[in-house]
């Protein structure tokens, strides 16, 4: 039984230090629907907000992405989304705005939009700064239904070189963004990132 405990260890080991790790698995093809009850708090504290800038028998929907209405919203969902009400508040990427990460193989991080979004489409950027794992980064888009749909796709393979990649989404107005990091690779080895929003 030794004998047996102490070549798996060293079994686990050797395949550790030779960097055979992880590798992306079939769930990577979908969206993740977990961050869904932090999107309905989001969409609500929108509405909320939205409603206390409109006069009284204007179209809600429409009225919330006009450029001056949406600008007076957006300060107090950054003060909500620092307060953790969406989620953690490390994990909400307003546009315009940049996320850190550094994942080890087998590791995902994900990111949600803080706010609907006020246009029709957006650039994601994923900046890799270090190391030798590659990414799958998943851009979706959530509704103020809870339908989630992917829309874009970044991929970096491993031992890939550091540097920018970027998605051009569109179909995004009034929905919530969702964007998954998901290293794989080597079990020693990591992927460091910037990821960023434009409009």
């Amino acid at each position: 039984m030794k004998r047996f405990l102490m070549t798996t260890i060293l079994g686990l080991g050797l395949t550790a230090a030779l960097g055979i790790g992880f590798i992306p698995s079939a769930a990577c093809a979908d969206c993740e629907a977990d961050n869904l009850p932090a999107a309905k708090k989001a969409f609500t504290a929108f509405d909320d907000l939205c409603k206390k800038q409109l006069a009284d028998g204007k179209d809600q929907t429409k009225g919330c992405f006009v450029s001056n209405v949406y600008n007076k919203v957006l300060p107090a969902l950054k003060n909500l989304a620092k307060d953790n009400r969406f989620g953690p508040g490390d994990r909400i990427l307003f546009v315009g705005e940049a996320q850190n990460g550094n994942l080890v193989a087998g590791a995902n991080r994900t990111f949600l939009a803080g706010s609907p979004s006020p246009k029709n489409t957006m650039t994601v950027e994923v900046n890799k700064t270090n190391g030798d794992n590659g990414a799958k980064i998943k851009i979706c888009a959530i509704d103020d239904k809870g339908n989630v749909t992917r829309v874009g796709t970044i991929d970096f393979a491993e031992k890939a070189a550091d540097g920018v990649k970027s998605a051009n989404i569109s179909g995004i107005e009034g929905k919530i963004i969702q964007i998954e990091v998901a290293s794989f690779g080597g079990a020693l080895r990591n992927f460091k990132y910037t990821l960023t929003t434009k409009q």
